[in-house]
């Protein structure tokens, strides 16, 4: 793994897809998915249920997906993961999706983008498009500008990788147009609702619809 950002008691990393991030993933970010599930089960759009039965091969599917870059704060002594988000991208398609990084194990393999908002579009040419998933804070580590710090790698990233292939910035993120906490943080974070508003969208993964909103990010 690689660390791009360090503090006293925690550090933002990039989980690298090599063996001692894979080894990682399984020990140290797997069980904060999983604890995340339980804890939260309306902030995600999958669920405890059906990830508590992944094999190690499907956890690892998602980690050495081109496609994600996950980034973690973990505690410096212990490396116990306190918050996450990954970066998906560069999409095909311009329109923000309910699931990214269900989206991109399907880019992967070669099908359709699922749960799009809207009409599904090519993304320009001029354009590199990405989309980030919820970032999600343990309890125990909120209000302490952890989540602001690992949605700031994320999006550093993104910008990063734009400006190397010489294309302007398409970030975006989805999130349920009641949690109002949600909305707030990424506003915080330099992101703004779309003009289109909410939209139901249906998760089959959870067998039920919500009102989602998708929001993107201006540069400063």
């Amino acid at each position: 793994m690689s660390t791009t950002s360090n503090r006293p008691e925690w550090e933002i990393e990039l989980i690298s897809p090599n063996e001692e991030g894979c080894r990682f993933y399984l020990d140290c970010y797997k069980p904060f998915r999983l604890a995340a599930l339980k804890q939260d089960p309306d902030a995600f759009g999958s669920t405890h249920e059906r990830e508590i039965n992944f094999t190690d091969a499907d956890w690892l599917g998602r980690i050495k997906n081109p496609l994600a870059k996950t980034f973690v704060a973990v505690r410096t002594h212990d490396k116990r993961v306190l918050s996450a988000t990954s970066l998906i991208g560069p999409l095909s398609n311009a329109e923000p999706v309910s699931n990214p990084s269900q989206a991109s194990a399907e880019m992967r393999d070669g099908g359709d983008q699922p749960y799009i908002h809207g009409e599904a579009s090519p993304a320009p040419a001029s354009y590199q498009s990405y989309q980030i998933t919820g970032v999600y804070t343990m309890p125990e580590a909120r209000g302490r500008g952890v989540a602001k710090a690992v949605a700031k790698a994320a999006i550093e990233q993104a910008i990063d990788e734009a400006n190397q292939q010489g294309k302007q910035l398409a970030l975006s993120v989805v999130v349920y147009s009641t949690n109002h906490a949600a909305i707030s943080f990424y506003e915080s974070c330099g992101f703004v609702a779309g003009a289109e508003g909410p939209k139901f969208s249906f998760n089959p993964l959870k067998n039920s619809s919500a009102a989602e909103l998708c929001m993107y990010y201006h540069r400063p």
